[in-house]
């Protein structure tokens, strides 16, 4: 399998070479010949990318120890999922995974081309082979995962993979991120395909629209996912530290979500042409740089790889990136000219912008966190970091602002809107919003941010359900027919703007439930023996025993912990939190307790044993409405699928 993988990465890194050529011929010569040739090399380099990362799993699951990369990161009592997910456990097989989910995309996106526009399709094509061709390169020369173990002999078990990647989520965390990113250079594609082409109308826009959603949305699920391993992996009770790696995940998806937006604007109004431009490619630059952060070294994180050399490569390319996107918006600058301008900062243009701007002040301002240490280091000669009250103290306002436009910017007419329809549709919301905010003062929420968030959440929820009401009303109007049967027509009639609605609304039940868990979190240390009780707000926690466990792959302690109610002692559930050593790595970790439901979840960490093993140590957290959180994020991709998948019968008769 060493030899199919790697000739099969090296005939990869040639086609993507031909791919990247034969576009380009074919653009210049505006051939349809030379488009089919660059599809065919296009769909082979995918194949050949696919053996390659078949050949690696295949040495994986069969322990060939023969392959240094292998032998790093994997032992033969690791669960086989472990021994996938090890696939892209290390630098070199998180490489070729990347090219993997590149290659898929830029497959299917060559399979399909004759739905899309051929003058711009030679070019788009010939930009992804290139994305393709440096990566290729990166895992042929630099990364390769394919490399035979420098030892006298074959050794009968490997090193095994990190402890705390031995979880069900990391089977999914990174190949969800990874769609994302690298469907994220399909729009990238399109749009410097546009440029080259010297199509700029608004087609490259429409054909994007649906790639960049389902990136935004693989990317969400990604980001979140990560965030829940987190959560229940590392023992500290929460799910998002604004951890360097954290962070470069999330720089792509705030533009990202910036361009879904302003491209509204420029498809309605003929506006803002160039600055969709430069945001789809920052975004891609920005995934380059995630890359870059998480291989480099220079950043420290319990997510990065270790410090490796190729930095300086990715530096290279986002130079070239952003130097021809540079040169070619010069070029073009007269075909990117906004046709009109914002004329009433009451319109949703403007909103629209003004949402642009909050999420790339988010971005910067994240940009900046990260880099600081280096910078600091570089004229103090001290690395000084900045932690999460840096993050949350700038970016909460900005992201309060952007609750709040959530619920006008959709709603407000374009153009310029009247003061008749801002009454009508958002007095009754702001009206009731004050009287939750005041409602949740008397009740004792002293946190001035957490009581505007749960405000503005009513606020958004009230604006997008009148908005349904009055169009159910329209429609039944229309129509006649039961409410239920007015809403369906609805929905699919205007599945865009309906999924949109239900994707903001994912978003509110989200803050809510990040605003409660971080806000009105309980934190609590204590220790029991067996038999005694611990009492914590409306809980009561008792020790029932404290036993060893073993497994081919660890040995633990395991505790168990009553969880019951003080009110009324009926008993919750069993907690189990445990200590592990993994026998390979010799390496410690805690494996917490979660009990959630709807109102909270109560979160125990076994933080230790005394010498004779009959007293412990735990850690508490009860994060309130944490389960809204991940509930909010399920929602928003439901959103997500009703606004890429209409329903045909509307299509057919329209």
């Amino acid at each position: 399998m060493q030899q199919l993988g790697h000739f099969s990465l090296c005939l990869a890194w040639i086609l993507a070479l031909l791919g990247m050529g034969l576009g380009i011929w074919g653009g210049v010569r505006r051939s349809t010949r030379w488009l089919h040739s660059t599809i065919n090399s296009t769909i082979l380099t995918s194949v050949s990318v696919s053996l390659a990362i078949f050949a690696l799993g295949y040495s994986f699951i069969n322990n060939d120890y023969t392959n240094q990369y292998v032998w790093q990161f994997s032992n033969r009592e690791m669960p086989w999922i472990y021994k996938i997910s090890a696939i892209w456990g290390g630098m070199d097989g998180s490489m070729l995974l990347w090219c993997f989910m590149l290659a898929i995309s830029s497959a299917v996106l060559a399979a399909r081309c004759s739905s899309y526009k051929t003058t711009i399709m030679p070019w788009v094509l010939a930009v992804l082979n290139s994305s393709l061709f440096f990566f290729l390169t990166i895992v042929v020369f630099l990364t390769n995962p394919f490399r035979y173990l420098k030892a006298p002999f074959v050794p009968l078990d490997g090193n095994g993979l990190n402890p705390l990647l031995q979880n069900e989520y990391m089977a999914i965390h990174p190949p969800s991120l990874y769609v994302g990113f690298t469907m994220l250079a399909v729009p990238y594609a399109f749009c410097m395909g546009a440029l080259l082409a010297g199509d700029l109308s608004n087609e490259w826009i429409r054909l994007t629209r649906r790639w960049t959603l389902v990136a935004w949305a693989f990317l969400s699920v990604g980001i979140t996912l990560g965030g829940y391993w987190a959560y229940i992996e590392l023992g500290w009770g929460g799910f998002w530290a604004w951890d360097p790696v954290e962070n470069a995940s999330f720089l792509p998806w705030l533009t990202a979500t910036a361009f879904l937006h302003s491209v509204m604007v420029q498809e309605r109004r003929d506006m803002l042409k160039m600055w969709n431009v430069w945001l789809i490619v920052l975004t891609y630059g920005l995934t380059v740089f995630g890359t870059f952060l998480t291989r480099s070294g220079v950043v420290q994180s319990v997510h990065a790889f270790a410090s490796t050399n190729i930095g300086w490569v990715f530096l290279l390319y986002l130079g070239i990136i952003f130097g021809i996107a540079l040169v070619l918006t010069i070029v073009r600058r007269a075909d990117l000219k906004a046709a009109r301008s914002i004329v009433s900062f009451l319109s949703r243009e403007a909103f629209f912008l003004i949402n642009n701007l909050l999420f790339l002040g988010i971005c910067f301002t994240v940009i900046w966190g990260v880099l600081f240490p280096l910078v600091s280091e570089k004229f103090t000669g001290q690395k000084q970091t900045v932690g999460p009250p840096f993050f949350n103290a700038v970016t909460m306002p900005m992201f309060l602002a952007l609750l709040f436009l959530m619920g006008v910017g959709p709603l407000i007419a374009w153009q310029k809107a009247g003061w008749k329809n801002i009454q009508r549709t958002f007095l009754m919301p702001f009206a009731s919003a004050v009287v939750v905010a005041a409602l949740l003062v008397a009740r004792g929420v002293s946190s001035f941010m957490a009581t505007l968030a749960y405000a503005l959440g009513w606020f958004v929820s009230m604006t997008i359900i009148g908005e349904i009401r009055r169009g159910v009303r329209a429609q039944r109007s229309e129509s006649g027919g039961s409410v239920a049967n007015s809403a369906a027509v609805l929905l699919r009639r205007h599945h865009v703007r309906y999924g949109g609605y239900l994707i903001h609304f994912g978003v509110v039940i989200a803050a809510i439930g990040i605003t409660a868990s971080m806000t009105h979190k309980t934190e609590k240390d204590f220790t029991l023996s067996t038999g005694e009780h611990f009492e914590v707000g409306r809980f009561n926690l008792t020790l029932d025993s404290l036993a060893d466990r073993s497994t081919p792959n660890y040995q633990a302690v395991a505790a168990r912990v009553g969880l019951a109610l003080v009110a009324d002692g009926q008993k919750v559930t069993t907690l189990a939190p445990e200590m592990r050593r993994y026998r390979r790595n010799d390496e410690p970790t805690s494996e917490v307790a979660i009990n959630t439901s709807w109102r909270e979840d109560v979160y125990l960490v076994l933080a230790g044993i005394d010498e004779e093993g009959k007293r412990a140590s735990f850690k508490l957290f009860i994060n309130p409405l944490q389960v809204w959180l991940w509930i909010g994020v399920m929602v928003m991709i439901v959103g997500v699928v009703i606004v890429i998948f209409p329903k045909p019968a509307y299509v057919e008769r329209h």
